[in-house]
């Protein structure tokens, strides 16, 4: 019955949805580590800056969660990902140690930001300190992946909640000493790095755990796995990788863009300084009610891609999704205007005075729109990834990037300034980038309908000519029906070999 179906559905989203939330709540603990300090105000900005830069060279990694999930079906394969994860993360430390000891720092923190020498010297510290956290995002997604292609969910869950509680000790145990006083920016930095080794070690350990269990129970033979021959390598992986992690790298440095049009808006002053702290503070909680929605991406690269008896068919992820986006936007609307609920969360529980905890009204209520545009999404990237049509969601970031950029320069025109700018500009690219995925999936399922066998909307299957049996329709670079049907055998060998 459906409603089976839909309660599969929850319990494997639910803890997907989790993590995204904690993460959030997360770079909360982190802000409430500078929140004591004596000059919290320039810390926030600090951290903030820094922060948003790291999370944009680190966002990239979190899609190899997507590489693990999709491409990733042996112990080759999975080689061969994690090699290519390394040599981008090399990239990325070169960067680093371009920015702390170079002009290249010099460039960001005082052409780009007009921040002084003090803070500027402060955020090029962090950036460097903060240069192997990418490298763990990687590692931690992309065993989230072979976790995901199990459907083993809790333990993703598990590991996030116990990486905030983690942080959160660190936190708090810190500021029991005097490193709030003297470096006071260590404080969240330590606890990022702190949360992110026990994440990793949970889902590391409980993959390894739940790959002996399947190796007792398996029942396809393992021989004809460890057989198989793969295509897969790191030009593959690259280019199945790439448009995703560049759609990422935009949505991620959106917040790094803002903040540097804030800071400049307002020419570095002491206004500008606090209008990007309260930005750093709003993200986060804006985030709240949606960023579990970005989860609805993998409902159907789980789902649909393997070829074995499930229920779930395409119409009950359509209606899932559909459900998930009002729930998210109800949740919003209710959290963001009611009065009175914004400033009493950020006074009492962060500690911020009550006139930047004024400031974060406007902005929070702009974000309540946000869960339709991301369901929305969500549910059209779901389906490009199953198809591995990832070049086709490339157009949405750099539609999205020009959006952001032309709104921020005529909107300061128009009187709008400091947070409710940056949070305006943010909603108008995503706007964007919802249309321009929702068109990349109308191209490309009218083109494998004119070049493809006949397909089955219900649930992405074709129609052998040789054989009357339905085959998962898998990726749409298969026109030959009897290929089809070869390849859901060895799909179904290769998905259970990763255990051996």
């Amino acid at each position: 019955m459906d409603h089976k179906v839909y309660w599969l559905l929850t319990k494997f989203l639910v803890p997907l949805g989790l993590t995204t939330f904690v993460t959030d709540i997360a770079e909360q603990v982190l802000n409430r580590g500078l929140s004591s300090a004596e000059n919290a105000t320039e810390m926030l900005a600090t951290f903030g800056i820094a922060y948003s830069l790291t999370k944009f060279a680190a966002g990239p990694f979190e899609e190899f969660k997507n590489v693990s999930l999709v491409l990733v079906h042996n112990k080759k394969e999975a080689k061969i990902g994690l090699l290519t994860l390394f040599l981008v993360w090399i990239i990325v430390l070169i960067f680093g140690l371009l920015t702390a000891y170079t002009d290249f720092g010099y460039f960001i923190t005082h052409t780009l930001y007009s921040l002084d020498e003090r803070v500027g010297e402060a955020i090029r510290k962090a950036i460097l300190m903060l240069s192997f956290f990418p490298l763990f995002q990687g590692l931690i997604y992309y065993i989230a992946g072979y976790i995901l292609q199990m459907k083993y969910t809790a333990l993703v869950g598990t590991a996030s909640v116990t990486d905030v509680a983690v942080q959160i000790a660190t936190i708090f145990g810190l500021l029991q000493t005097d490193l709030v006083n003297t470096n006071p920016v260590l404080v969240p930095i330590i606890a990022v790095y702190t949360g992110a080794t026990t994440r990793l070690s949970i889902l590391f350990i409980g993959f390894l755990i739940l790959r002996r269990w399947r190796q007792n129970h398996t029942t396809i033979t393992t021989e004809l796995a460890t057989t198989q021959e793969s295509n897969l390598s790191v030009l593959r992986v690259l280019k199945f990788w790439w448009p995703i992690a560049v759609v990422r790298g935009v949505q991620t440095i959106s917040r790094t863009i803002i903040n540097l049009f804030v800071a400049r808006d307002l020419n570095g002053s002491d206004e500008a300084i606090q209008a990007v702290a309260v930005l750093s503070i709003v993200y986060p909680i804006g985030r709240l009610p949606f960023g579990w929605i970005n989860d609805l991406k993998t409902l159907q690269p789980s789902f649909l891609k393997k070829n074995e008896s499930t229920v779930v068919k395409r119409k009950h992820i359509k209606n899932f999704d559909i459900c998930c986006l009002l729930l998210g936007f109800a949740v919003s609307s209710s959290l963001f205007w009611i009065p009175g609920i914004v400033v009493n969360f950020y006074t009492s529980s962060l500690g911020v005075s009550e006139e930047v905890a004024q400031m974060c009204v406007i902005p929070l209520k702009i974000f309540s729109v946000f869960p339709l545009l991301v369901g929305w999404r969500s549910h059209n990237t779901s389906w490009l990834l199953l198809m591995k049509k990832t070049t086709a969601i490339f157009p949405s970031a750099i539609m999205r990037l020009v959006i952001l950029i032309v709104v921020l320069n005529v909107f300061p025109k128009l009187g709008i300034h400091g947070a409710p700018l940056g949070i305006a500009a943010l909603l108008s690219g995503f706007a964007v980038e919802a249309l321009s995925v929702q068109i990349a999936a109308f191209v490309v399922e009218y083109k494998m309908k004119r070049s493809r066998p006949p397909v089955n909307k219900e649930n992405g299957t074709i129609q052998s000519s040789n054989e009357q049996e339905t085959t998962t329709f898998i990726n749409g670079d298969t026109t030959d029906g009897q290929k089809v049907l070869e390849e859901k055998e060895e799909d179904s060998v290769e998905m259970n070999s990763l255990t051996n």
